[in-house]
């Protein structure tokens, strides 16, 4: 498939601009048919390949990612690690045929705050993508049984009693007041431009914030920030 670049338009920051990373033609059409439904919204740039997405996709304003995870070149996981640490203040939705359960926990601990299985209907994908702009969490219902099953597996697992646990030795891990801040709304699912708004802060702002999080707790998602900060004892 020809990669393809759209020219920005100037527009509101709540606009829905996005980037689509995948290399079927027919679902390139697909999602033009779906942006039909949702006139206001913006396809900013199309990448066939993951060496594309690497010099493209990163340089896009866009804050919504498609991203498939079978790519000719590489996965689409690791796409998902680079947006992740170098766009903290975009929305990152796998739109794939995978529905492996080892997939679906890979992409998020990668990175993926969304994760929709091809297949569904035009209506679906937007209601995804309206979802995660509101700071949901969008999962094809198949698979978020199967998360629920991998959550319940892990916690059948966790001793009893607390005490026969053994403690993991813990760096000591300094945050800056509004690093805290930052993180406290990060656990409580708000996104970039709702924790600027209570912190009166600008969106940039805490996409900076965001970042030094990843960068202190060594992670390179927010899932993984909310994860370590909560062994960490720091939520």
């Amino acid at each position: 498939m020809q990669a393809m670049q759209e020219p920005q338009r100037a527009g509101a920051e709540n606009e829905t601009r996005i980037y689509l990373i995948e290399d079927d033609a027919s679902i390139l059409q697909f999602v033009r048919q779906t942006l039909l439904l949702r006139p206001g919204w913006r396809l900013l740039g199309v990448s066939g390949s993951l060496a594309h997405a690497c010099d493209h996709a990163l340089a896009s304003s866009a804050n919504v990612y498609l991203v498939d995870l079978g790519l000719p070149d590489g996965r689409g996981e690791d796409l998902l690690r680079l947006l992740a640490r170098h766009k903290p203040e975009a929305e990152l939705l796998v739109f794939t045929v995978f529905g492996e359960e080892s997939r679906l926990i890979g992409a998020l601990e990668a990175g993926a705050t969304g994760y929709v299985l091809k297949g569904c209907s035009p209506e679906q994908l937007v209601a995804a993508v309206e979802q995660i702009r509101e700071g949901g969490a969008p999962i094809s219902p198949l698979l978020a049984r199967l998360l629920l099953k991998q959550f319940r597996s892990v916690q059948s697992s966790v001793p009893a009693n607390p005490q026969t646990a053994a403690a993991a030795p813990v760096d000591e891990v300094l945050l800056s007041e509004r690093e805290s801040e930052v993180l406290k709304l990060l656990a409580q699912g708000y996104v970039n431009k709702e924790i600027a708004v209570r912190l009166a802060i600008t969106p940039a702002t805490v996409a900076s914030h965001v970042k030094n999080l990843y960068r202190k707790l060594a992670v390179h998602s927010r899932v993984q920030v909310i994860r370590v900060a909560q062994a960490r004892g720091l939520l």
